[in-house]
């Protein structure tokens, strides 16, 4: 069975809206987080492609080779991920506004 990951982006940061000081697994999953978020905030919305973001996990101890696919939807605050290869999958929440937010600013 895969995991869900619900995240608050807000979690990773600094009070400079930096990435924290973390740990090394949790600094590379911010990282891999970031990385979704700047992919799909840089495609139109509703678009399901693969993100360029390789999935990290390792079922059975074996690399998986899933490139992860994310969406955000027209009008959500919610960025929803997936790996086609091992199932894992999340939603990411908090990442309006941050460094890797790569929407058009209105106006």
């Amino acid at each position: 069975m895969a995991n869900t990951y619900v995240t608050d982006l807000r979690h990773y940061l600094d009070d400079s809206e930096d990435l924290a000081d973390l740990p090394g697994p949790a600094l590379n999953l911010a990282m891999t987080l970031t990385s979704i978020v700047a992919w799909a905030t840089d495609h139109e919305p509703e678009d399901i492609l693969p993100t360029n973001v390789w999935c990290w996990r390792r079922p059975a101890r074996k690399r998986c080779r899933g490139e992860l696919i994310a969406e955000l939807q027209r009008g959500s605050s919610e960025i929803f991920w997936h790996c086609p290869m091992c199932g894992v999958n999340g939603v990411i929440r908090g990442w309006e506004h941050s460094l890797w937010d790569r929407r058009a600013s209105p106006g």
